[in-house]
């Protein structure tokens, strides 16, 4: 390595960069489409990679049910910290006279023949991935659920990239794949998106990544996004109180179709200003719920194999999350009841605590929803029956 690439990584390290590795731009040239640094920066010589970690007992806390709040809390900090090091790096690079970008973190994709915006989207390629990027970089491998493993902290990471015209030596590959085809991350995942069996084979630099055969990309949004959050089994959730009222169809198409009535139905889209228009904006808004039900097949994916066994311990014994009156998610401890929304989904709701806010005539609900869905959703079930919201 030359001084111009220890340089870049100290900045990165400095501005809290837990891993950070380069790769030449002919590295990704067998890459999928979305390895194609080209569509970002024509002049792209080389990509720099690079990682922050997930504190592993917010996350814990988060799998089991324990505290939905601080994950939330630590996902919007650790997306500033990457843009803040993609800045740092960008900045550098620019006063060395190269050209040089920060990939956006998240929620930005190429445009789609027919969809007007995110709401129409199905296939979700990003302009840049990520992924590809930290493969390339040698800062991990793809592991059975598609997400990107590194040898000390597994999938418990999360990524940012820079393109240069800078032409700068390239970090070796990771030769073993830290993935041990325990395939736990198939379990947490409400939706099964992800085949226990099946496989596909992705290169990505030279590399040939076999991992598991997926449902549709719209499937994922449905679970991830929390339309629907129950397992196939009905025992567990993640973090959402909504399902629909009949299994996932199996055909492409018929998802595709769902998820983009959910997208439209959803009001966190119809906001003037939302993650989806721009991540960075709202990543550094202080006002701003950074939403997060799942996740689930990342963070499960620990280093040592017995934490992933007792991760996926806490996700299949967490129980159910349901949405009190006053816009609370927690583990539902007594019965609940599944009340129909006008956006489609149903909202699992505490039964006794839905039955006192219905007779609740007199005393107005304080509702301290995070989300517009659950405000939404709340106002349409109690508004009328239980008069004026504080």
């Amino acid at each position: 390595m030359g001084v111009l690439e220890d340089q870049i990584k100290t900045i990165a390290r400095e501005n809290g960069a837990a891993l950070v590795g380069i790769a030449s731009k002919e590295r990704l040239y067998d890459a999928p489409p979305s390895g194609n640094s080209d569509y970002l920066l024509p002049v792209t010589r080389s990509v720099i990679s690079f990682a922050v970690t997930f504190n592993r007992n917010t996350s814990r806390d988060f799998l089991g049910k324990k505290d939905w709040l601080s994950h939330n809390k630590e996902r919007k900090q650790l997306v500033r910290s990457l843009y803040n090091i993609a800045d740092s790096l960008v900045d550098f690079l620019k006063n060395k006279e190269f050209s040089a970008i920060a990939v956006d973190i998240n929620n930005t994709y190429r445009p789609e023949p027919g969809a007007q915006d995110v709401t129409e989207m199905t296939e979700f390629i990003p302009d840049f991935s990520h992924r590809y990027g930290a493969v390339a970089s040698g800062l991990g491998r793809l592991g059975w659920s598609g997400n990107l493993l590194t040898p000390d902290y597994g999938a418990l990471v999360e990524l940012g990239t820079v393109l240069t015209s800078a032409k700068l030596a390239s970090d070796p590959l990771l030769e073993n794949n830290p993935c041990d085809r325990c395939k736990l991350c198939t379990a947490v995942c409400p939706v099964e998106m992800m085949s226990k069996k099946n496989t596909i084979t992705v290169r990505v630099a030279g590399i040939d990544e076999e991992i598991a055969e997926k449902r549709p990309n719209t499937c994922c949004w449905v679970g991830c996004t929390g339309y629907h959050g129950l397992s196939p089994n009905g025992k567990w959730s993640n973090w959402s109180p909504y399902r629909l009222d009949h299994p996932l169809s199996g055909n492409k198409n018929d998802l595709d179709a769902l998820n983009i009535r959910l997208q439209k139905a959803d009001p966190q889209m119809h906001l003037e200003e939302n993650s989806f228009i721009d991540y960075r904006k709202v990543m550094f808004n202080p006002n701003w719920f950074t939403n997060i039900v799942c996740g689930n097949c990342r963070l499960v994916c620990w280093k040592n194999k017995k934490d992933r066994e007792e991760n996926t311990r806490l996700v299949v014994n967490s129980g159910i999350v349901a949405l009190k009156p006053d816009g609370t998610h927690i583990v539902a401890r007594g019965e609940i009841v599944e009340v129909a929304t006008p956006y489609i989904v149903k909202v699992a709701i505490p039964k006794q605590e839905h039955k006192q806010a219905l007779s609740s005539r007199r005393n107005a609900i304080a509702i301290q929803a995070k989300t517009p869905m659950d405000t939404e959703v709340l106002s349409s079930i109690y508004l009328q029956s239980a008069g004026e919201y504080l």
